[in-house]
């Protein structure tokens, strides 16, 4: 099954320029969105649709390569982070009316795919440990992308909005807390299904894992900004604990991973 599987899917470079497709067609979305022009604009928004058509197809073949939801490894996860990207901006555009973040939304999307094509051309497959075999894989996996997607962006409208006009300052913290407020509650539930999945794998909730403890850490920050916007004496600090809780997301995802040690989180 698994080689017919192989068999079916995109092969290794197909799939690596897919990858810089994608991220070539985001950035050149990001670099002409922000025109005044109506057809620039009207490029620009075809331009990121088809992004995020190639970013699909990569996460449509590495699910059908693999068998499962493609979640396991670090090329599988930022993939599918890619196209989260489209999917949260979406609902956060009729929801919060949020249209003007969606040059960021964009931003990250390509940066993401550049490292994707960066990742080489086997990547996509990748065994699935009994461990991560479990209902509450997925769940706890996505809660963490959605809130990951909303906590980038909105780490950096906060770096932005100290050098814009205090009416477009004002439009950018409406922003900040809208997405602060939206993907605490993902990221408090993917900690609350990782506590789940940790205590049916290991018998214990919560074992000070390397990855663990930055989680809470990063929940931490986020509790801190939405204390602090509503103390006037504090409000002024507020947006530097949404760009810290940023900068410990990517130590959470990234390194974490990458030099966790005996971590039961450390993947590539």
């Amino acid at each position: 099954m698994t080689a017919m599987m192989l068999q079916i899917g995109l092969a290794g470079s197909v799939r690596h320029y897919f990858a810089i497709a994608a991220a070539l067609l985001y950035l050149a979305a990001f670099a002409t969105c922000f025109s005044k022009d109506k057809l620039i604009q009207r490029i620009s928004l075809i331009l990121w649709i088809v992004g995020t058509s190639v970013n699909a197809v990569i996460v449509a073949n590495n699910w059908l390569v693999n068998g499962y939801v493609p979640f396991v490894s670090m090329y599988q996860v930022l993939t599918f982070l890619g196209v989260t990207y489209t999917l949260v901006y979406i609902y956060i555009r009729y929801m919060h009316n949020g249209g003007f973040m969606k040059p960021y939304f964009i931003l990250f999307q390509g940066v993401i795919m550049l490292g994707v094509f960066f990742m080489g051309r086997t990547a996509s497959e990748w065994s699935f440990p009994p461990a991560l075999q479990s209902a509450y894989f997925v769940p706890h996996v996505f809660s963490y992308m959605i809130s990951y997607t909303l906590v980038a962006v909105a780490a950096l409208l906060a770096v932005i909005s100290f050098f814009v006009d205090s009416r477009e300052k004002q439009k950018f913290e409406k922003g900040i807390y809208h997405l602060v407020l939206t993907g605490f509650p993902f990221m408090v539930l993917g900690m609350f299904l990782g506590a789940l999945w940790a205590n049916a794998c290991w018998g214990n909730y919560w074992s000070w894992d390397n990855k663990e403890v930055w989680s809470l850490v990063t929940v931490l920050s986020l509790t801190v900004y939405l204390h602090f916007r509503r103390q006037a004496s504090l409000s002024k600090y507020a947006k530097l604990f949404v760009i810290l809780a940023f900068l410990f997301e990517i130590i959470t995802l990234f390194f974490v991973g990458m030099f966790g040690g005996d971590s039961v989180h450390a993947y590539n």
